[in-house]
């Protein structure tokens, strides 16, 4: 166990949840939670990743997203004007997320961000 004091650990014990069954553009207090798209939720959903000039995440910024719709709806996760590559490949826009699939958006410059999970396309 590391501990910056010798009492306290130090870095994250879990990711904070925001459940979301409607389409929603992230927020600053959205950074290092796990937007869920819950099985409950069985409509397609969009989640938006801003502009730098909207919000202005932090470079290192990590917000994961989690498609649980249980009847195969996709969540598209957009970027508005900023440029998003998918991890590998390179190609930048827009990505989909199957059903059960897991990804995570790194901010790897001011107006850049990086993404790769499962079941991302």
């Amino acid at each position: 166990t590391l501990t910056v004091d010798g009492t306290n650990a130090v870095g994250f014990r879990h990711i904070p949840q925001n459940s979301q069954s409607a389409a929603s553009t992230l927020a600053l207090d959205d950074a290092g939670k796990h937007i869920l798209h819950p099985a409950a939720d069985t409509t397609a959903r969009i989640f938006t990743i801003p502009a730098n000039s909207a919000v202005a995440f932090p470079i290192g910024t990590a917000i994961t997203f989690i498609n649980q719709n249980g009847t195969g709806g996709v969540a598209t996760i957009a970027i508005t004007t900023d440029t998003m590559r998918l991890a590998g490949a390179g190609t930048t826009g827009s990505r989909t997320l199957a059903r059960n699939g897991v990804a995570t958006a790194i901010k790897i410059a001011v107006t850049e961000w990086i993404i790769s999970g499962t079941g991302l396309t």
